[in-house]
């Protein structure tokens, strides 16, 4: 576990939960460009502990945030999710980023198109602002790959997560 005083140097927008930012995004309370700039402040202090992120896009993240919280300030809403953070496993093709299955013996060549997954998360406004590591071919309950650094657990930086989401879980545990 990080110490409190470096956990608590950021503000706490990202616990807010998908619904309770859209509903602060609506009231103006805050915008999605302060809920990324807190998102990424947050990742900041803890990914270089856990490795739970893999083709991180932060300036990419920014522009969509600009752009969503225009939208917002003209009451014109893209999607029931739009301006809202989130990451996508490693195996979920994502248009112009390679898909390595968390493996070192995948040709990392760029996707060609979103999977419908990331396509859906995007058609609602959301933000997708890094993937997340996975074990080889999200097989391995260990959550080890031969591509991505050992992910841990932020709960317990001894231990690792495992399983075939193991950036995800990490992810979502250490409140990114």
């Amino acid at each position: 576990m990080l110490d409190e005083e470096s956990t608590d140097a950021v503000s706490a927008l990202h616990d807010l939960s998908a619904t309770d930012l859209i509903a602060g995004f609506r009231a103006r309370q805050f915008s999605p460009s302060d809920v990324l700039d807190d998102v990424l402040a947050h990742i900041a202090v803890w990914e270089p502990h856990i490795k739970a992120l893999y083709a991180f896009d932060p300036e990419g993240a920014r522009a969509a945030a600009k752009a969503s919280t225009e939208r917002w300030q003209k009451g014109e809403a893209h999607g029931v999710l739009d301006g809202v953070p989130v990451t996508i496993k490693d195996n979920i093709a994502t248009k112009g980023v390679p898909v390595p299955l968390g493996s070192a013996t995948m040709k990392l060549v760029p996707a060609e198109a979103d999977a419908p997954p990331a396509a859906r998360l995007r058609e609602a406004g959301a933000i997708i602002f890094s993937k997340t590591t996975m074990p080889d071919f999200g097989m391995l309950s260990s959550g080890l790959s031969s591509f991505h650094p050992l992910t841990r657990n932020p709960w317990d930086l001894r231990q690792n997560p495992g399983g075939s989401s193991a950036g995800a879980g990490a992810a979502g545990a250490a409140g990114y």
